[in-house]
């Protein structure tokens, strides 16, 4: 399937308003944890088995449940246990919610690993270009909940353009609170932000929340995916959702998705020295791990690589099958084919470059040398080494600001040794 790449021409962006769950954090198993703590309450027993969580797992991916409420949720599950239940589920719900709230605010859940692996660097990085007074949250989570998962993400400084809650849009009849997919809360987080709909980006993983902001009039809004493979079907049926809520653009990752807008700050592309930079820091990465693949340096060549690769060979036996693998060992096996051709050269017949927007390096090698090394239990026999290829490159900005290998997509021709092992 094709990769992600952005098309959204850049813009004047003066502020930006992040959604929290599922956007900044991997916090959805809070819910579940929370409903199952409920249902036991009211009688349902068989949760603590493999099949009774598996039920409520399955009763909570209901395709109709997608973007809903907690109160529909609670109707939903009443229903699907089979219970009988005389109040109102409205109770289910707020019952629920003090449950996740103790949860978090008692340190049942360690909230620290969910936050998605170098956004806080990249919000940083949005503060220093933005200002940090133009940097918020709007989410549909309870303040306490925020408060206790921002300080977990070590952000407790953060958001200085307001932390717009759940508890900030309670109508004052009903005494419900008015949250996503209504515009309440990002009309509230608007008005504390205090810029122009048209210059604020809004991120969002989810429809509801794309559909509140653009009931709100926020100029750009940035859907994002954040799953451990992006290709899945189910992930391409998020994708779509979200464009047909209104995204104006959906990307990979969080972190993705800031990059195209320090990218967009202060003009185009062409006139954006920070944008200039961040790619030739891309291009720079790229080149160094050739580099170590000709002096035979697996340390710098793991030192290209984030700690978990997605790889992509589409012209090996997994035909394209997306594989993980450490920085070690994407090293390790550059080194397996280089003791099989200790004198490997990889030339270019087009250097790295990135693409227009950013987010792919890509180049065209070619490899020469002689299957004369014995690797992985293999005899040499001496025949020469002509090998050529096409690679793609992703890259995403790490917790200490640099840039490294998250994916690498192959096309190329098999060495004999390849095809021999």
């Amino acid at each position: 399937m094709a990769p992600r790449i952005a098309k959204l021409s850049p813009r004047t962006i003066k502020g930006v308003l992040f959604d929290l769950d599922g956007t900044c954090v991997d916090s959805e198993f809070l819910s579940p944890l929370a409903w199952a703590a409920v249902l036991r309450e009211i009688g349902v027993k068989s949760l603590s088995a493999d099949s009774g969580r598996k039920k409520l797992e399955d009763a909570l991916a209901a395709p109709e449940l997608r973007g809903a409420n907690a109160s529909t949720i609670a109707d939903h599950l009443l229903q699907h246990f089979n219970i009988s239940y005389e109040d109102d589920p409205s109770h289910l719900v707020k019952r629920k919610r003090a449950l996740a709230v103790d949860m978090v605010v008692n340190g049942t859940v360690d909230l620290k690993p969910l936050w998605f692996k170098g956004l806080r660097n990249s919000i940083r990085q949005l503060e220093k270009s933005l200002g940090p007074e133009n940097v918020g949250l709007c989410t549909s989570n309870l303040r306490p909940i925020v408060h206790a998962t921002v300080e977990a993400g070590q952000l407790g400084d953060a958001f200085l353009g307001g932390r717009t809650v759940q508890e900030d849009v309670i109508c004052p009849t009903s005494g419900l609170p008015q949250i996503k997919p209504k515009p309440d809360l990002y009309l509230l987080a608007l008005e504390k932000i205090n810029l122009p709909p048209k210059v604020v980006v809004a991120f969002e993983d989810s429809v509801v929340g794309v559909t509140s902001a653009k009931k709100a009039g926020v100029g750009t809004v940035l859907g994002v995916l954040n799953r451990e493979d992006n290709n899945t079907v189910e992930a391409r049926e998020v994708e779509a959702a979200l464009q047909a809520a209104g995204a104006d653009e959906v990307f990979d990752t969080t972190v993705a998705a800031i990059d195209w807008c320090l990218a967009s700050v202060g003009g185009t592309p062409q006139d954006n020295n920070s944008f200039s930079k961040l790619m030739e820091e891309k291009e720079a990465v790229v080149r160094s791990y050739f580099d170590g693949v000709n002096k035979k340096d697996p340390n710098m060549m793991s030192s290209c690589f984030a700690d978990k690769v997605e790889l992509r060979d589409m012209c090996g036996p997994s035909k394209g099958k997306p594989r993980y693998a450490s920085s070690k060992d994407m090293a390790d096996r550059c080194m397996e084919f280089l003791a099989a051709h200790p004198d490997c050269k990889v030339e270019f017949e087009h250097p790295p470059m990135c693409d227009r927007e950013g987010k792919w390096v890509w180049c065209h090698w070619v490899e020469s040398g002689t299957w004369s090394g014995q690797s992985l239990g293999v005899t040499p026999n001496n025949t020469l080494l002509d090998v050529g290829g096409h690679t793609r490159f992703l890259l995403e900005t790490q917790e200490d600001g640099s840039q490294k290998i998250i994916k690498q997509v192959v096309y190329r021709t098999l060495s004999e040794w390849e095809l021999s092992i």
